[in-house]
């Protein structure tokens, strides 16, 4: 025969190597910096969505996107990099509102600081001052920016907000000013933000009128 008759010696049955369990790396959330003009709370009025809320002064918040929903408007979340530029951007909304707030309007709040070339220009305050006018949270105001990727460069920054704003201007009979009306509105808003002497400033913002996406 051209193979031997003799069995070999019989060996266990062996089986597959278990593949190795895996378990998610937490990826770590990136907040804003702990001794900022801010303070991190639990909710802001009309936000569902999951992220980081600060309120930066009573009735004034600000929610952080951590992660991407169905509801995200970019597919962006804080980040390192970014997070000097929604600083700086969230400094300068609390430097208007408590220029705006105050009554009267205070229109040396030190707006060099957080704002440069047109942006720079808050002279349409000067009537609503002249008229005894000042802003009332009311409210409340909520921001919630996002920096768009594909504008981003080592010096400059583009950020879209879809703002909740329920604040309004009142006439010193407290009585609610032309222009501004009860209730809460979404606000579309696009913000352009420049590196200036190593600091991010807004230099130009507008409102988009096709409203939030």
């Amino acid at each position: 025969a051209a193979t031997s008759s003799t069995a070999g010696p019989t060996l266990p049955e062996t089986t597959a190597p278990a593949a190795p369990t895996t378990v998610p790396v937490a990826v770590p959330v990136v907040g804003l910096s702990p001794d900022g003009p801010w303070r991190l709370v639990d909710s802001a009025p009309g936000v569902a969505a999951p992220g980081l809320v600060y309120e930066l002064m009573p009735k004034l918040w600000a929610v952080i996107q951590v992660e991407e929903t169905d509801e995200s408007t970019y597919p962006w979340t804080l980040n390192e990099a970014d997070r000097p530029i929604i600083e700086a951007y969230l400094q300068a909304q609390l430097t208007y509102f408590t220029a705006a707030t105050s009554d009267p309007i205070d229109l040396d709040p030190g707006w060099a600081r957080s704002f440069t070339g047109t942006a720079l220009d808050h002279s349409w305050l000067v009537a609503r001052q002249l008229e005894g006018q000042f802003v009332d949270l009311d409210l409340g105001v909520v921001y919630r920016p996002e920096v768009i990727g594909d504008e981003r460069t080592a010096v400059t920054a583009v950020i879209a907000d879809c703002v909740l704003d329920g604040s309004v201007f009142r006439l010193p009979d407290q009585s609610i000013a032309t222009g501004s009306s009860p209730g809460v509105a979404e606000v579309a808003r696009v913000t352009r933000m420049a590196l200036i002497g190593g600091e991010w400033k807004i230099s130009q913002e507008f409102k988009i009128e096709e409203g939030c996406r």
